[in-house]
């Protein structure tokens, strides 16, 4: 009778437990499929499918006439879940083979409590083969975009470069970052308890929004001519930097930007950071006797001299209080024109004070000196122009009419020289000519020229100035940029560049450049040349910069179909 009872006693107990217990099964089986529905359904989801990303491909970059400056292929990249391999002594043996990878570091990667880990990303089309047949447990491939620029170092500092990412770091891809690159997409994946991929037709998918394409207005064959005399002018004169740019006179337009040293955006780490500084843009210099057909427009447009006055150069020596002002060559007296054929400071000295302190400023600050283009690269660089009330009374003029105490970057300076060739007007200058949809269609399309200002008159550029900087080439300094078929209109300059540690003049390391446009009867296209430093025994820029300016513009406008002058005489 007393085992009886306790054998009931114990089996209520056992009972009420397992009641209990059932009931805390049926409470948390409430819990889970009612409260915490949500939570559990984006876990098992988590366990059985993955998002992977669809990476957008990055818009092109093309020359004026469609020509592919960058692009992005497909390729491989290659990744692990670490929490799905079993054997990472295997898995990292055969990795670090056909990746050639350090096998400590790929096996420290392979141990990381992790879902995702990248184990080489953008690996070329040989090693993707090797991973495919390998067929290895974990490791996946994932496909993105690698950025390819087929012409190499050309236009290397306008089309600028790249991270990994595709993010853009300089030149247009940077600066149109947002427009090349478009919107990543996704696809989710299944997986079964091996963590292999099943493909299902009902996939959720968003398809990436591809980027757009950027047309410049560079011709990649102009480029490749200024950058072939680039490369000639450097293996004579051996100078620190070269810097080019070509630009069209009717539009502003760049047809051609480029510098010495250069570098190759599909291996940029192999360069230093000198070598990606786009020059034309984010330096300066002080712009020597290239200024003088400037400040002369000034003289003209305010009726102060015309081209036959004579003026008394003073025998190469100009004795001004404390200053003493020299030319290279001694001259007893040259003519307005003269003076800028044979580049004389003092005649130009002596020009420059007829217009006086205020009426010089105000003529030069109509030119834009000081102040950003706003051309579509990052960078640009406002140069130097000091405020009225910090010119010397004594001495600012006289530096400033032949290039001293003011500075400016190429591209700035090449602009305002074009308002002579093209008949007086200040043009914006541009560097792309359409935006293109990944549709093929024009999005956005810029119709120039965009006009500034007139900065003088028609009369003035093409009456006055334009015969006198035909003549500099024809018989003066810049004679080594002439040219029997084109007739070329230019000057000269030549500066010494300013020591850093005292801020005095060097007198041994100097700027040789010169500007010129052509042909100069209708002129198509307007080139500039700057040297710095240029070394074996030269440094005018008649000698070191004139010769490159002349073959740029004899290929370049050969290459666009212009007439050559003879032909054109012997038909008339």
């Amino acid at each position: 009778m007393y085992f009886k009872s306790m054998q009931r006693f114990w089996t209520n107990i056992i009972g009420f437990f397992l009641i209990l217990i059932f009931i805390g099964l049926a409470v948390n089986l409430g819990r889970i499929q009612i409260v915490e529905h949500d939570k559990y359904v984006k876990l098992a989801k988590a366990q059985q499918s993955k998002k992977v990303k669809l990476s957008a491909r990055r818009g092109l970059i093309l020359d004026r006439n469609g020509r592919k400056l960058a692009e992005s292929l497909r390729v491989g990249s290659v990744y692990a879940d670490p929490s799905a391999i079993k054997d990472v002594y295997e898995i990292t043996r055969h990795l670090s083979k056909v990746l050639k990878l350090n096998s400590s570091k790929l096996s420290q990667k392979l141990k990381k409590d992790k879902k995702f880990v990248w184990i080489k990303r953008k690996i070329s089309d040989e090693e993707l083969k090797e991973i495919n047949k390998l067929s290895l447990q974990g490791v996946y491939i994932e496909y993105e975009y690698n950025r390819f620029y087929q012409n190499g170092q050309l236009g290397s500092h306008v089309i600028g470069f790249t991270d990994i990412d595709e993010k853009g770091l300089e030149g247009i891809e940077l600066s149109c970052n947002q427009v090349l690159s478009g919107d990543p997409g996704y696809k989710m994946i299944l997986r079964d308890a091996q963590q292999s991929h099943i493909l299902t037709p009902d996939i959720e998918m968003q398809f990436p929004q591809h980027g757009d394409n950027v047309m410049l207005t560079i011709d990649s064959h102009i480029q490749r001519f200024t950058e072939e005399e680039l490369d000639n002018l450097c293996k004579t004169w051996l100078p620190v930097s070269a810097t080019a740019v070509v630009m069209d006179t009717t539009t502003g337009e760049i047809l051609a930007m480029a510098n010495r040293p250069a570098y190759d955006p599909n291996n940029v780490k192999k360069y230093p950071s000198l070598a990606r500084k786009n020059l034309a843009i984010t330096d300066y210099y002080e712009p020597g006797s290239m200024i003088k057909p400037i400040v002369l427009a000034g003289v003209f447009e305010n009726k102060l001299a015309s081209p036959d006055d004579v003026i008394d150069c003073e025998n190469g020596k100009y004795v001004m209080g404390k200053r003493i002002l020299h030319d290279s060559h001694r001259y007893d007296t040259l003519t307005v024109s003269e003076i800028i054929t044979h580049s004389s400071n003092i005649g130009m000295a002596k020009l420059g004070m007829l217009m006086g302190i205020e009426r010089m400023y105000n003529h030069l600050e109509q030119f834009n000196f000081g102040n950003r283009f706003g051309i579509e690269l990052s960078g640009e660089q406002e140069g130097i122009f000091r405020p009225l009330k910090s010119w010397s009374k004594q001495f600012s003029l006289v530096s400033v009419s032949i290039g001293h105490e003011i500075a400016a970057t190429p591209l700035q300076f090449i602009t305002i020289f074009c308002s002579i060739a093209n008949g007086g007007h200040l043009l914006k200058p541009r560097i792309i000519k359409s935006i293109i949809g990944n549709d093929g269609k024009v999005k956005e399309e810029y119709k120039g020229p965009e006009i500034i200002r007139r900065v003088m008159s028609e009369e003035v550029a093409r009456d006055l100035l334009n015969p006198i900087l035909v003549d500099a080439v024809r018989n003066g300094t810049g004679k080594k940029a002439f040219l029997t078929e084109y007739e070329v209109a230019g000057k000269t300059g030549t500066s010494q560049k300013i020591n850093k540690a005292d801020g005095r003049y060097s007198h041994n390391k100097y700027i040789g450049s010169f500007v010129a446009y052509a042909p100069a009867e209708n002129p198509r296209i307007c080139v500039l040349v700057m040297v710095d430093e240029p070394k074996n025994g030269a440094y005018y820029g008649g000698t070191v910069a004139a010769p490159a300016v002349g073959e740029i513009i004899k290929k370049s406008l050969r290459y666009l179909n212009v007439e050559p002058m003879k032909l054109k005489m012997a038909m008339h």
